[in-house]
């Protein structure tokens, strides 16, 4: 493939170095014609400005036509040749060889001092490449600056997706071939300064054949999610794999897992949550696990309270008797404000009135989708214009019924138009052809900002469905302990919405105990059983809760993606998928990586082991800078971007987008990911001087991260009092980091974010057309596709630019595959991703540096040296021009 480019890259890149010869032959003969003698200046003069105007006219026609084009640009897989971009050198020793990663004042450190992780994932098969391309793709990764790799999804598969052998005797084994696979992959990696980032649960299953029922089991516990923390069948048999992986000795390395020091840091279990996810999931297992969860449910009641007396007095009290109306069925008729319709031209509903109902006093309803909707919030129905009052008990009753099994979603929720959170009801049902009444008792919000609405949510299922009876009143009577129900029989119901609120709360503190009880088992288990000697957590904190976390864990995780893809209908379908395509520069605050920032445990070491913006994306690139630049100013301490493979049957060198997160073979976010390894590693970017705390119960806003760092404090009872950032009106935020050096400025419309950093500096979001000065450096920007991109020169020695011998310049738009076809929206491209190789737009950018004496070169795939870039010393220093016409997304500067 890059043989049958490279006839075509040559002559757009001879074009590109022509043009700069030319300018530069001119410049000369303008500037001799002006300190020329007088007598020769007039003969100079004329033909130096017809050169000049017939040079600018040429110059503009091949600016114009390469700013037009994408080129294909690859940085190919299994490169790791000595170069500029190589990075590998920011990883001079063996993962390991300066001894256990383990933890000082809160953050990760080794013999050889603090350690900060620049990772990826690698995902299925990925896990288990053969060793030639081990020994590659390892290579390859420490040339990208990469120092972590997270082993993500290896338990999901049986062989060769996965680590899984046959179930033998009812006992699930591990695959020789793929442990060995795996083993050999570790040894190295950690030969090239990667350590890994184990996963002990991410995708594995016990399945019928090792004796564990399946059947009927919900969507939520795919993976074995939720049931992990109350099933003993499940723990045990985590346990078992804990065993045979961990103590399994790598040949290579001839050292058992639980004593190597390349490995780094333990993950227990993955987005794995359970208190945060409450008891309505577990109210509707089926059997034998809903009776799991109601005996373990039960024995905690019988442990906290001495009687069903005793119980009913906790959970009684706090009813109020019934108010009017505010909402009310008899007064829907067509064309009535008590009831609307939320519909589109594309996806229309047709409502009936006066249908048959549950009973013949009432009357129903038919609701019917014309056409499946893409998002289930495209069509609604709701009972708008409602006055409730703030932290109130409320009861809304309804009956309803589905044409044929459907779900719906129904809430009671802010009616916008910035929010449409529910408001203390929230629940999505499951309908069928039989009439159902649904009767819920629920507080309203302490705040409620406005209007509030009853939403019934329906898109993405053209199922008809028939409504009827619905009132929403003030007040309410609590079901307290269920007739026939009682702690000495051990059955009491788990309680589900209708419940009293103490009863609620009971199950959620339950389940928090149970949860915290599962995470301190596993890692005495883990530590002291098995031997692990490095940092271990559970879950990611958003999946537990802090409080769970602060009390369990060695470190806090977190993951964060920007406009993940939404599947509307079926979960991950490959043609029924969009994205909103937006950029993240122009929201500060509501974005995915300063969001993050409130939920660091300030008392030990944090990461982030997924981060991406997902392709096909206009706006993909930012992901690089924005979680160098976070990461930085709040000391965080790794980032894993997800991913950089997921299974190694694709092939390793790939050419193209490969999906919706695979950086292999994207070249954009692959040419900032070893741009930025060096600013993040050697924390160019310092770390923000003054701390703010927040606590569990009050986190701080994010808008403070570009001022403090910011995150919970565990012992702490108050949180801090800090400044909230305010926008204009009509305008965004624009924050800064104190002394500069970083600004967020969303108040313009072309948002962007300068950096600036003694050895690092750049911009990158919505900067076509723009000029910034950077201490020294100015970046003049030229015309590009959504004016996006993004720029960054690094030093390559640590020294600041002013002083240092080589820098890299990474500039650099979006990348897309040849014969991609988005939809008019540009929101997705269904199933035609195109082919390879990916194609790229450069930037048109005139750079001024610091100082003079530079010498500046276009790099190929592989930051191998393609020609010289004409750059001339002025007063400011050496100024030169790049752009789509060189067919590179980064050059070499050289003093």
């Amino acid at each position: 493939m890059l043989a049958a480019m490279k006839p075509h890259l040559s002559r757009n890149i001879a074009v590109g170095f022509v043009r700069n010869r030319v300018a530069a032959k001119v410049t000369r003969l303008v500037g001799a014609a002006h300190l020329a003698p007088a007598s020769s200046r007039r003969l100079l003069r004329p033909t130096a400005t017809f050169l000049l105007r017939l040079a600018g006219l040429v110059l503009f026609a091949v600016m114009t036509r390469a700013a037009d084009e994408r080129f294909p640009f690859v940085i190919p897989g299994d490169d790791a040749s000595p170069s500029v971009t190589n990075m590998a050198a920011l990883s001079p020793r063996a993962a390991g060889a300066d001894g256990f990663v383990r933890i000082r004042d809160g953050h990760f450190f080794t013999d050889a001092g603090r350690l900060r992780f620049w990772g990826v994932n690698t995902c299925f098969g990925a896990n288990f490449p053969e060793h030639a391309d081990a020994e590659k793709v390892a290579a390859h990764l420490a040339k990208l600056g990469i120092n972590a790799a997270r082993m993500h999804h290896h338990d999901t598969s049986p062989a060769p997706r996965g680590i899984w052998g046959p179930v033998v005797g009812g006992h699930r084994t591990l695959s020789a071939g793929q442990v060995e696979k795996q083993d050999y992959f570790l040894n190295e990696l950690h030969k090239h300064g990667v350590y890994a980032n184990l996963n002990l649960h991410v995708g594995g299953e016990l399945g019928d054949a090792a004796g564990f029922a399946r059947a009927g089991l919900p969507y939520a516990t795919r993976y074995d999610k939720y049931l992990l923390y109350f099933e003993p069948q499940l723990r045990e048999a985590f346990k078992a794999f804990c065993r045979d992986y961990l103590l399994h000795e790598n040949p290579y390395r001839k050292l058992r897992r639980v004593d190597d020091p390349g490995i780094a840091v333990i993950e227990i279990t993955n987005e794995n949550s359970f208190s945060t996810l409450g008891p309505t999931i577990a109210a509707g297992l089926p059997e034998p696990h809903r009776g799991e969860f109601k005996r373990q449910w039960n024995a905690w009641l019988a442990k906290t309270y001495p009687s069903t007396d005793a119980l009913r007095r906790a959970w009684g009290g706090a009813n109020e008797p019934l108010g009017p109306a505010l909402a009310d069925a008899a007064t829907w008729r067509e064309g009535a404000p008590t009831l609307r319709v939320k519909q589109s031209r594309e996806f229309p509903v047709r409502v009936s009135f006066g249908q048959p109902g549950p009973q013949p006093d009432i009357p129903a309803v038919l609701v019917e989708p014309q056409g499946v909707a893409p998002e289930v919030s495209t069509q609604e129905l709701h009972c708008p214009n409602l006055q409730l009052a703030a932290g109130q008990i409320h009861t809304l009753t309804f009956w309803i019924k589905g044409a044929g099994k459907r779900t719906m979603s129904v809430d009671v929720s802010n009616a916008g138009p910035g929010n449409w959170n529910a408001i203390g009801f929230h629940e999505t049902l499951q309908l069928g052809p039989q009439w159902q009444r649904v009767h819920r008792v629920f507080r309203t919000s302490d705040t409620i900002p406005g209007g509030v609405r009853i939403a019934f949510k329906f898109g993405g299922d053209s199922t008809a469905f028939s409504l009827a009876g619905l009132t929403l009143r003030r007040g309410g009577d609590w079901i307290v302990v269920p007739e026939g129900q009682s702690i000495e029989s051990r059955s009491v119901e788990i309680p589900v919405a209708g419940l009293s609120e103490a009863a609620q709360r009971d199950v959620r503190s339950y389940m928090a105990e149970t949860e915290t009880e599962f995470i301190r088992e596993m890692m005495a288990f883990l530590k002291k059983d098995l031997g692990v000697k490095v940092p271990i957590t559970a879950s990611q904190i958003t999946y537990h809760g802090a409080e769970i976390v602060a009390a369990t864990c060695d470190f806090a995780d977190i993951h964060a993606y920007w406009q993940h893809p939404r599947f509307p209908r079926k979960p991950w379908d490959p043609v029924d998928w969009t994205i909103a395509n937006t950029p993240m520069e122009r929201v500060p605050g509501s974005d995915a990586m300063l969001g993050r920032a409130p939920w660091r445990l300030l008392d030990r070491p944090f990461t982030m082991s997924e981060w991406n913006i997902p392709d096909p994306h206009d706006y993909a690139a930012s992901v690089v800078p924005f979680a160098a630049m976070v990461a930085g100013l709040q000391d965080w301490d790794g980032i894993f971007f997800f991913q950089y493979q997921s299974g190694g049957e694709r092939g390793w060198n790939a050419d193209r987008l490969q999906g919706f997160f695979s950086f292999n073979g994207q070249p954009v976010k692959l040419a900032l990911l070893a741009a930025f390894a060096p600013m993040f590693r050697r924390g160019d970017l310092a770390p923000l001087p003054e701390v703010a705390r927040g606590t569990a119960k009050k986190m701080l806003p994010a808008t403070a991260a570009l001022a403090r760092r910011i995150g919970i404090d565990p012992k702490a009872t108050q949180a801090d009092t800090v400044a909230v950032a305010a926008a204009e009106k009509g305008k965004g935020l624009r924050l800064a980091s104190p002394g500069n050096s970083v600004v967020w400025d969303a108040a313009t419309e072309r948002a962007h974010v300068l950096l600036d950093t003694p050895p690092t500096r750049g911009a990158w979001g919505i900067i076509g057309g723009g000029d910034f000065s950077l201490s020294g450096v100015r970046l003049e920007i030229g015309a590009i596709a959504r004016d996006y991109a993004a720029v960054v020169l690094t030093s390559l020695d640590g020294a600041p630019l002013e002083r240092t011998k080589r820098a890299l310049l990474a500039a650099v738009g979006s990348a897309e595959n040849r014969g991609m076809k988005w939809n008019d929206a540009r929101t997705s491209v269904g199933n035609q991703w195109g082919a390879g190789p990916a194609e790229v737009n450069g930037v048109p950018l005139e750079i001024t540096l610091p100082r003079g004496g530079a010498r500046v070169f276009a790099l190929d795939g592989r930051g191998q040296r393609l020609g010289e870039v004409a750059a001339a010393d002025g007063r400011a220093g050496t100024r030169f021009k790049v752009g789509p016409e060189f067919r590179t997304l980064w050059y070499e500067v050289e003093w």
